[in-house]
């Protein structure tokens, strides 16, 4: 079974660089085959594997708003 991973390029410029079976690289990232040409380009440090826990924004900081308090009436 071949296991595949998402990755994501670490500079603008690496966007589009092609994998031999799974295609180019997009910005937001793109799910390859973890396979030697993969490896290979994370030790370069030219992508990162997506790390949900790491890439994800707090939920609080943008999605959550505090409730004013109501005035006595």
């Amino acid at each position: 079974m071949t296991t595949m991973i998402k990755v994501l390029p670490t500079a603008e410029a690496h966007v589009g660089l092609v994998h031999p079976v799974d295609g180019p690289l997009a910005a937001e990232g793109s799910v390859w085959t973890h396979d030697v040409f993969t490896e290979r380009r994370i030790q370069e440090q030219v992508i990162r594997r997506f790390e949900a826990d790491a890439d994800a924004a707090p939920v609080e900081a943008k999605t959550v708003a505090k409730a004013k308090p109501q005035a006595a009436a």
